[in-house]
């Protein structure tokens, strides 16, 4: 652990590395402390941290690490989008009561 630490110190300094146990990985899962965990291999995964997992709806990504930064990324990116359209015929359906501006 050490070592890690030496060796990103460069560009990670602000990043603090955590040790716990299975049994408090576990109690962090299920009081909703991490959004998520990740194992490098599926067989890494203690069956108790899968059930707390399941349990409370926190995503634990136990599939092999990948190489490509870009692929790996996705396990810890969410993606929001937001959309509001109206109709191109004029029916607005139930925006129809909704306030809006004067036309131009």
């Amino acid at each position: 652990m050490k070592l890690l630490e030496e060796l990103t110190e460069s560009w990670a300094g602000a990043i603090e590395f955590v040790e716990e146990t299975d049994a408090q990985l576990v109690q962090a899962i299920r009081e909703r402390q991490t959004d998520r965990a990740r194992y490098a291999a599926p067989d890494r995964v203690p069956l108790e941290v899968l059930r707390a997992s399941a349990e409370s709806g926190v995503c634990v990504a136990h599939a092999p690490v990948s190489g490509e930064g870009r692929l790996e990324m996705l396990w810890y990116v969410w993606e929001q989008s937001i959309s509001i359209d109206y109709h191109r015929y004029g029916n607005l359906g139930a925006r129809g009561a909704q306030p809006r501006a004067e036309p131009l």
